[in-house]
């Protein structure tokens, strides 16, 4: 009878993503203020953002209708959702209209030119 080592296989690959991995998800010139870049693998879906001098990185959703909000529009510092015209703070995630509402945001930092996000959050396929 033949073993199926697949699910042993699966559970180490899936610990070896510690909380403490950083993914490179993009280059540094790939952002631009006031724009948004999306990135998608692995069940996550964010969106990149370029404020004053920081790289904002939230996943693709909003809080309020689970709707992608990668169509959103940025004004300064804020996201308006193209659905329903929620405005929320990137500096922050929070909504000043509703506030038990917030964007989900990553850890980032730049590295050798990249983006890199740590990916420690539960994310839509269940947590690292």
């Amino acid at each position: 009878m033949k073993k199926d080592y697949s699910r042993l296989i699966n559970r180490y690959f899936s610990q070896m993503k510690s909380s403490d991995a950083w993914t490179p998800i993009a280059k540094l010139d790939e952002i631009t203020k006031g724009k948004l870049l999306l990135w998608e693998e692995d069940g996550y879906s964010l969106l990149l953002t370029q404020i004053a001098d920081r790289i904002i990185c939230f996943e693709n959703v909003c809080p309020h209708l689970g709707w992608p909000l990668e169509m959103s529009a940025v004004n300064k510092d804020q996201l308006i959702c193209p659905h329903h015209g929620f405005e929320f703070d990137l500096l922050s995630g929070t909504c000043p209209f509703a506030p038990e509402l917030s964007l989900h945001h990553f850890p980032v930092r730049i590295r050798d030119q990249y983006i890199e996000v740590r990916l420690n959050r539960v994310g839509p396929n269940g947590p690292n």
